[in-house]
Parts: C-alpha cells; sequence; structure tokens
C-alpha cells in the first residue's frame, strides 16, 4: 500500500464497481449507517468528498453491490493520491512518464529514493527525448501509485491506455481541441487506410493525434510503416506510448522519399485561432512532396465555412495550391467537450494526370445531417479515394456524398464551400451515347422500344426538394398516423417506412376504405406516379405504379405537379432520394435531377418498359432458385429419385477417370 492513501470520489466509486453514477449517491444514503455503512468521506476538497478507495473496495466485495467481483484489484485503476489531479495534463505526463520507465527497466519505480529515480530515468533516456524530465518531477506517492496502476492494469501499457482515457474524460472545457469520439477516429483510420499506397514508407502525425489514435493507425496501415512524430516536446507522449509497448522510438525528421501520409488534427499546441490553424496547413501543404498525402481534420468554421478578411485569402491560397483534393463537412456531435460544433476534413494529394488548372474539381461533401455510422464512413472514403485519382477514376466512380465542382469555383467562393449552390462539374457527356449504343446491343430482345439518338439540347441543372416545393413543381403530403385496431384483411394497402426496403412494397397490413375515410377525414391516399419515401434510418423511395395506397407515418408523399413538371421524373426522383443522405432535415437539401419536358413522358414509358422486364426476369430467377431447393431437398431425403436410364447415365463421382 502507498505511504498517502488513494482517494476516488464518487464518479470514482462508479467506475470502480461499473455502475451508473447516480447509483453511488444512493448507496452512501442508502447504507448511511448499520453494520454494512458506506465508507465514511476521507477528505473534502473543494466541496469535492473524497473517499478511500481502498476502504470503497472492501465495501463492495464484502456487501457484493456493483458489478465488479475485482473491485479490491482494481481500486487503484479507479483512484489517485490527494495530491494528483487528472484533469491537470502536467499531472498526467509525470505519472504516464513513470510507467513507461517501469516498462523500460521492468522494475518497479515505487519506494525508491529520488536520485536512484532519476539515475535510472537517465540510463532509460539519455537523451531526454521520452521521460527524464518528467520523472524528475515525481513524488514517492505517485511513483507508488504508478505501480499500483500498472498491476490493477495489467501491464505498463495498459496503465497508460487507462491513464489517457481517464483524462480525456475530464477536458470538458477543451472546446475544439478535445477528445475526438470513436466514430470520427474510426473514419480517420478507415481513411488512412485507404490513402496508403503500396510503396508507404512513413506515418507523419501532427501534435494533436492521441498515442491511442497514432496506436490504432498504425494497426491498420501495418507493414514497416516509420512513425515521425512532432519534435522533441509535442511528440514525448507518443514516445513514451512506444516505450511501454517494446517499440523502437519514433522519429522527429523524415529520412526518406518514398510516400509519405500526414495526418494532422487541428487546432492544437499553439495553433488555436483560424488564422494560425490556416497556418498549421499550410505547414503541411509546404512539406508534402508530389508523391505524398494527407488528411486534415479541423472545425467545420475554418475549412469550410463562410469565411472572409484575411483568413478568407488565406484559406483560398490553400485552395489555389491545388493540393486540396476532397472537402468534408462531418456532422456535430464528434466533439466531446463541443458536442455542438462541426468538424471538417480536408484530404490533400497532388492530381492525377495533365489536367488544366481551369478544369480541374474538387469533391466536396456535406454530411450535417449524417450519423457517422460504418457503411456511411465506408461510402465517404470511397469518394475520397475516387477524387484521388484521374479524372477517369472519377467519372467510373458513383459518388454517394459528393459532388465535383470547379476547384477555381471554390477559391472565388466566400461562401460555405459545401454549399450546393456552387456550380458542379457534370459527369462529362462524350461517351454516353457510344457507351448507351453498346448497352444498348448487349440486352438484345430487351431492349426498349423508344431508344435515344445523339443530342446537345438544353439541360435543366439538379433542384433542392425544397426549391421545387416552393415553385410547385411538388407537392409534399404527410403520411397517416393509424391505429393497429384500423387493420382489416383488405382494402387499401398501408406501406410504412419498413415496407419501402422491399423491391415491390405491396403492403402488409390494409384498412378499410370507409372506416379509414371516417377516421381519417384530411388524410390523402396515393395517385399512379407518387412518390413514397422516408428520410430514416437510411433515405429510401418508391414510386406508386398503380395509386389508391394509404401511406403510414413517418414515410411521406412527394407528388409531381402534372400540368408543371419542371423537369421531374418520379422515377428519377425515387433514384435520387433513394442515394442520399438521411437525417433530419436532411430531405429539403436533397438535390433532385431533371429533363426537358418534351423528355418526361418517353423517358417514364422506357423506365417503365426496363422495369417490367427486370421483373420478369426476377420471377424466373426465383422460379430457377425454388426449383433448385425444392429439386436438392427432395433427392437428399430421398422423396423423389432420377430414373434409372438417367442414373446410370451419369457419370459415377468415384469412378477414376484416365
Amino acid at each position: 500500500m502507498p505511504n498517502s492513501p488513494l482517494l476516488l470520489d464518487l464518479a470514482g466509486v462508479a467506475r470502480l464497481a461499473d455502475v451508473q453514477r447516480p447509483v453511488a449517491s444512493v448507496w452512501r444514503r442508502r447504507f448511511a449507517s448499520g453494520d454494512n455503512r458506506f465508507p465514511e468521506a476521507a477528505v473534502e476538497i473543494g466541496g469535492r468528498v473524497l473517499f478511500d478507495a481502498i476502504s470503497v473496495a472492501q465495501w463492495l466485495a464484502s456487501t457484493a453491490h456493483g458489478n465488479n467481483p475485482d473491485a479490491v484489484a482494481d481500486a487503484a485503476a479507479s483512484a489517485s493520491p490527494i495530491d494528483f489531479d487528472i484533469s491537470d495534463a502536467t499531472h498526467v505526463v509525470v505519472v504516464d512518464a513513470l510507467l513507461a520507465l517501469r516498462a523500460a527497466s521492468g522494475e518497479p519505480v515505487g519506494g525508491l529514493p529520488a536520485d536512484e529515480l532519476r539515475r535510472r530515468a537517465a540510463a532509460a533516456d539519455p537523451e531526454d527525448s521520452i521521460l527524464a524530465t518528467e520523472v524528475s518531477g515525481a513524488s514517492a506517492s505517485w511513483a507508488e501509485w504508478a505501480d499500483l496502476l500498472a498491476d490493477a492494469a495489467y501491464s505498463p501499457i495498459e496503465a497508460s491506455r487507462l491513464l489517457e482515457r481517464r483524462h480525456a474524460a475530464t477536458r470538458s472545457s477543451a472546446g475544439s481541441a478535445g477528445p475526438l469520439t470513436l466514430s470520427v477516429e474510426e473514419l480517420l483510420v478507415e481513411l488512412a487506410g485507404a490513402l496508403a499506397v503500396d510503396d508507404l514508407a512513413e506515418l507523419v502525425v501532427g501534435e494533436g493525434i492521441t498515442p491511442g489514435l497514432v496506436a490504432e493507425l498504425l494497426e491498420r496501415l501495418g507493414g514497416d510503416i516509420d512513425l515521425v512524430v512532432p519534435g522533441l516536446r509535442e511528440g514525448r507522449h507518443i514516445r513514451r506510448r512506444h516505450l511501454c509497448e517494446g517499440l523502437a522510438p519514433p522519429t522527429t525528421d523524415s529520412v526518406t522519399n518514398a510516400p509519405r501520409l500526414f495526418i494532422e488534427r487541428l487546432p492544437s499546441g499553439a495553433a488555436r485561432s483560424t488564422s494560425e490553424t490556416l497556418r498549421a496547413v499550410d505547414e503541411v501543404v509546404l512539406a508534402m512532396r508530389d508523391h505524398d498525402r494527407a488528411v486534415v481534420l479541423a472545425p467545420a468554421r475554418v475549412l469550410v465555412d463562410a469565411i472572409s478578411g484575411s483568413d478568407g485569402l488565406a484559406r483560398a491560397e490553400l485552395l489555389r495550391s491545388g493540393r486540396i483534393r476532397a472537402i468534408a463537412k462531418l456532422p456535430a456531435g464528434l466533439l466531446t467537450a463541443a458536442p455542438r460544433e462541426a468538424l471538417s476534413l480536408w484530404v490533400l494529394g497532388r492530381p492525377k494526370g495533365d489536367i488544366p488548372v481551369a478544369d480541374r474539381v474538387t469533391a466536396v461533401a456535406d454530411l450535417s445531417d449524417v450519423t457517422l455510422t460504418k457503411p456511411q464512413r465506408t461510402s465517404l472514403t470511397n469518394d475520397v479515394l475516387a477524387a484521388m485519382g484521374s479524372a477517369g477514376d472519377m467519372r467510373g466512380h458513383a459518388f454517394r456524398f459528393t459532388r465535383l465542382p470547379r476547384t477555381t469555383s471554390l477559391i472565388a467562393s466566400r461562401r460555405s464551400l459545401v454549399a450546393g449552390g456552387i456550380a458542379s462539374v457534370s459527369r462529362s457527356t462524350q461517351d454516353l451515347p457510344a457507351l448507351l449504343h453498346r448497352a444498348l446491343e448487349n440486352l438484345g430482345a430487351d431492349a426498349p422500344v423508344l431508344s435515344p439518338i445523339s443530342a446537345a439540347g438544353n439541360v435543366l441543372p439538379p433542384m433542392s426538394v425544397e426549391r421545387l416545393i416552393a415553385e410547385r413543381h411538388l407537392r409534399l403530403l404527410a403520411g397517416t398516423r393509424i391505429a393497429t385496431d384500423e387493420y382489416y384483411d383488405s382494402g387499401f394497402a398501408v406501406i410504412g417506412p419498413e415496407g419501402l426496403d422491399d423491391l415491390e412494397p405491396n403492403g402488409a397490413h390494409y384498412v378499410d376504405p370507409i372506416v379509414f375515410r371516417a377516421r381519417h377525414p384530411a388524410a390523402r391516399i396515393t395517385v399512379a406516379g407518387d412518390v413514397i419515401f422516408r428520410t430514416g434510418p437510411t433515405a429510401k423511395a418508391w414510386v406508386d405504379p398503380v395509386g389508391s395506397r394509404v401511406v403510414l407515418y413517418p414515410a411521406r408523399i412527394l407528388r409531381v405537379n402534372r400540368t408543371d413538371p419542371g423537369g421531374l421524373v418520379p422515377e428519377l426522383i425515387a433514384a435520387d432520394i433513394t442515394a442520399s443522405t438521411s437525417g433530419a432535415g436532411a430531405w429539403k437539401r436533397w438535390r433532385l435531377r431533371r429533363v426537358t419536358p418534351q423528355t418526361v413522358e418517353p423517358l417514364r414509358q422506357t423506365l417503365g418498359d426496363l422495369a417490367a422486364q427486370r421483373e420478369i426476369l426476377a420471377r424466373r430467377i426465383r422460379s430457377l432458385d425454388a426449383y433448385a431447393d425444392l429439386l436438392s431437398a427432395g433427392l437428399v431425403s430421398g422423396a423423389v429419385a432420377y430414373a434409372n436410364d438417367a442414373a446410370a447415365a451419369a457419370p459415377d463421382p468415384q469412378r477414376k477417370t484416365s
């Protein structure tokens, strides 16, 4: 046991017992007296009541409270000495250094005289690039606690990770520089894996990248990737973690001409203001060679949102460098200390191919209303990877979140870089007639009756749903809330949000038309050509071919104005919605493709013919699958058998052939 007692507050009690924070308060009140009373407070500092960790752990063990049967052994992991503040970064680095020293020497650090502790630190870190300075300020109680912490966590490396997590949980006032949520860290790791080229030699990380994230990045990249960290002072925490893991210390300078991958997280260190953050990004740009790539994570207010003055000019200069290949605004809630602030990504690299400056594009994506689930992260990563490729790579990729505005448009804009109003470069159309002709030939007898010819006519640009409704090309109709006792065996089919996942939604429930009209006089039923859609958990839409269906809330209806459709085609609307981002409010910004008025009906007829052909083929496939399954089941069970002559003609699978 250490000379100084280990203490914990009620939050620490809950952490040790593996329960919610209010449970610890309940225990203290409920067991204030009696044989099994909760331990008395050891001390009160600044209104914060602290308890002896060992006494609390023994109480948990003797009363069988909580969910941690190893509370006594784990006490040190949830507690700390009385003079240690887990929220103080200067305190944390000292104990982290003691853990690194224990890992390097293989011996305990507690109970040693101060001179011996410093001697061992100098022997383990002769250049004072990792831990020597920090260990020189360690107290005896902290050294003893470091040993207990390593034992409770089963190793110095796990103790170092635990210390990092506990410190991160206290950084509620860190703002933009605070800890990242797991989803955005996983996005950075996935992007790093996608951007890594075969001959990648070095991973270069900035000061804002935590040791835990560095470990995840290195594990994803694999191979013999060297790590380059910031200068001696800034990179000490990563070096200590490497020492704990028994790895070779990272370098501070690049020593190769092979490709490198930069990962920078801002703000960090001295780069706090907008101008300082932009200067830090500029340093990354200047450090990059032609075959290098980089990912920069920073607040959206710096990298994406509307900006003016000298900062706007500085950002325009960065865009003018030609290195910014992809820009993405991420949703709010990715910073634990600033849940309302949005982050953004810049992905940097040299453009492929000899593309004139005026024709260069930058991929931009607005994920403000998107939840960063694994599928969404993968889709964004695929978009970014395509944007890093050649013009052909971009033309051949079906972008999920991304548009391709001209880089010159972004440079000139002082608006948000992901605003939908920036002119986009559409996919190259010069090869489309030839590709369409080839695809038509491949269809053979399934080719539609109507087929287009080459043209150079007018093009209607895509338009947001919100604007199309405002201009009365579209009507938005709400779904209906239906009670379970309203369902009947026949009548109007009911289509709900979940039903849209079916290839051909027919409705699992029905409502009686007379009863429905009586209960919901203002409700709307569909007409042929209505688009039934939902906004979550994924965007999905379907065109009702016949109408007379009831749409179950929260699904809704988009109805095209037949007298003034504005170039809208229901089938295109459904396809665009299904490919759009989900989330509350995102539907207003969905951009729908349009065609010229004379094209609407021929396109609908052709798409209808193709859908009918597809359904015929799908039925044939289902019939073939059903026959194959039944045939296999019948033969295996002995319910059916082949005729003798057919069996005799079949080859013997056991017979060897020469």
